[in-house]
């Protein structure tokens, strides 16, 4: 008899798929138990979600959402980040729990905004700075000229106080 729950899952996992800026695909065999809630923990802080689903549920959703590329990336024990957030957190979370604690979990391929990514460009994603940074890095940049043309004007005017205050100094000595 089928099990009346797998509907719900395919349902959920394709909403997850089409809500989702980012999916890493990851294979976690030989991460005990302590350590899998470890990585939960730790993704649960930077506000993805890890779900571990069957193969053949998440082919399934995978077909439903569009996103027949995935066939190839879903395999074995598998789990998946889902974040709606900034696509560089989960791959920093997961490279760095991964390079504690034996290279596990792998992550076997990414799907960003809808494209799949092989999974050797985790470490440059981990790599990037956050959204925000990149945003400070861009206004910074716009700002620059903005400072110097102050700096450049209020110059000659800087000059000319300080030349009066040295003549004044002068007189009165």
């Amino acid at each position: 008899m089928p099990d009346p729950r797998k509907p719900v899952i395919v349902q959920e996992s394709v909403e997850r798929f089409k809500n989702s800026k980012a999916v890493f695909f990851t294979d976690f065999r030989g991460l005990s138990a302590t350590k899998a809630t470890d990585l939960r923990a730790a993704l649960r802080a930077g506000n993805v979600q890890y779900i571990v689903a069957k193969k053949t549920l998440t082919k399934v959703a995978a077909k439903e959402a569009g996103l027949d590329d995935l066939s190839d990336i879903i395999d074995g024990m598998m789990g998946m980040a889902y974040t709606v957030g900034d696509p560089s957190d989960p791959a920093k979370i997961l490279t760095q729990f991964a390079k504690a604690n034996n290279d596990i979990p792998v992550i076997t391929g990414i799907l960003l905004d809808g494209q799949v990514i092989p999974a050797e460009k985790a470490r440059e994603l981990a790599r990037l700075p956050s959204k925000d940074v990149l945003l400070g890095q861009l206004l910074s940049t716009f700002n620059q000229p903005m400072t110097r043309l102050v700096g450049t004007i209020s110059s000659p005017m800087t000059n000319l106080g300080r030349l009066l205050m040295s003549l004044k100094d002068k007189k009165n000595s």
